[in-house]
């Protein structure tokens, strides 16, 4: 029984809201990077091969960074390894204001707010509150907290436009510090409730050694099953992000509608993922997560190979994708505590991120080459449509235990 429930009038709510909180900040910051890149240039005086460099790298060490954190969280805590990332993302947005040149920007970007970034993860954070609130709770509750990303990125977009327009770069990176700096206290707080719980519910099981957890979850099919699935879901998500813009633009789409139809994708992403918590709530989570990467087959297949690809259909191609986006990661999530428990989550949940990130390369890098090769995105789309299948037949086969 969590912490939460043995105490009905303590802090469930308040530990909900500062969990949706720090997601929305860590994921937040992630999304505005293509606004920030060329304030930031001129700020550093760095070019944009440099920039793009120190941002790749944030991108990298955000999800190599995430199994590191999981060991940490194993042997410390979860509340020490997200208050980290608070410490590490608010001081590399602080350098990033107030030192020039690529080493410096490498170092804060590249390094401290892309592994900051990798500690203030999903995993991390549902490590931390589920013992909390209890695994009921909790399974309901992990669809809006992932939610709050998307929501996070739409709320910091447009803010930071504005800080940028109205006082510059360093102010509004400056801002972003003074915000992570508010995070800590509630960390703490959080932290010493994820104590409170653990003293609670003395576990008389040894501790098992990261390398040993890591062994016994490989060679289990289940494990293996959602590291499959998760790193076909890098294929198909970067495909999304990286190049259905530039695929609406090549078909006569004017950039702008291009980017209207974009934000839509990311409203529909956000109520994906809250439908995904409330699914996992009445169904089994392998099936719900088949269902979701089977509904991607069936919606690139329609809007791809069927439909023409006209404004409508492809705004409506968009706002398809966005209900089954991010909504993989909840029950992902979910099996993995489900099997492993939640102590090992941040650990576990990571390894299957950084197959995500890997899948997400591979994606990334095909894209250009496709297009450069045959003038169509359509190859890819259908190697998508192959590892969806695939992700959702092995999801479908992971067994209840």
């Amino acid at each position: 029984m969590g912490y939460a429930n043995r105490h009905p009038y303590s802090s469930a709510f308040f530990i909900v809201a500062a969990a949706f909180v720090m997601y929305a900040l860590s994921a937040g910051f992630r999304a505005i990077f293509g606004i920030l890149i060329h304030p930031v240039m001129e700020l550093t005086g760095v070019s944009y091969e440099q920039a793009g460099l120190a941002f790749g790298v944030a991108q990298l060490l955000y999800g190599a960074s995430q199994p590191v954190w999981g060991i940490l969280a194993l042997r410390k805590s979860n509340g020490l390894v997200l208050f980290l990332g608070a410490l590490l993302m608010g001081l590399g947005l602080a350098g990033m204001a107030l030192f020039q040149g690529l080493v410096s920007l490498t170092l804060f970007l590249g390094f401290m707010v892309g592994s900051g970034a990798g500690a203030l993860c999903f995993g991390m954070i549902m490590g931390l509150i589920s013992p909390l609130l209890g695994s009921q709770k909790a399974s309901a509750v992990s669809g809006i907290i992932n939610a709050s990303g998307g929501i996070g990125s739409a709320v910091l977009s447009p803010v930071y436009q504005f800080l940028i327009i109205s006082w510059g770069a360093r102010p509004a990176l400056l801002t972003g510090t003074a915000a992570f700096a508010l995070l800590l206290p509630v960390i703490f707080w959080l932290g010493r409730k994820e104590k409170q719980a653990q003293s609670g519910e003395q576990s008389q099981q040894e501790e098992v050694p990261t390398g040993t957890l890591f062994k016994n979850a490989v060679k289990t099919w289940n494990y293996k099953a959602l590291m499959i699935g998760f790193s076909t879901c890098g294929f198909h998500m970067i495909i999304i992000q990286t190049h259905l813009v530039p695929q609406m633009i090549s078909l006569g789409i004017p950039a702008q509608t291009a980017a209207l139809i974009y934000t839509g994708y990311g409203i529909t992403t956000m109520a994906g993922a809250v439908l995904s918590g409330l699914l996992c709530l009445r169904f089994p989570k392998q099936r719900v997560l088949g269902s979701l990467y089977g509904a991607r087959v069936l919606t690139v297949g329609l809007f791809m190979f069927l439909l023409p690809k006209t404004l409508p259909f492809l705004a409506a191609y968009a706002l398809c994708l966005g209900f089954t986006g991010d909504a993989t990661v909840t029950p992902t999530s979910e099996l993995v505590k489900a099997f492993f428990g939640a102590k090992a989550m941040g650990f576990l949940f990571g390894v299957t991120f950084l197959c995500h990130q890997v899948g997400a390369f591979v994606s990334s890098y095909l894209g250009g080459v496709v297009f450069t090769a045959t003038g169509s995105y359509e190859p890819l789309w259908l190697a998508d449509m192959g590892l969806c299948l695939l992700a959702s037949v092995v999801s479908y086969k992971i067994s209840s235990r």
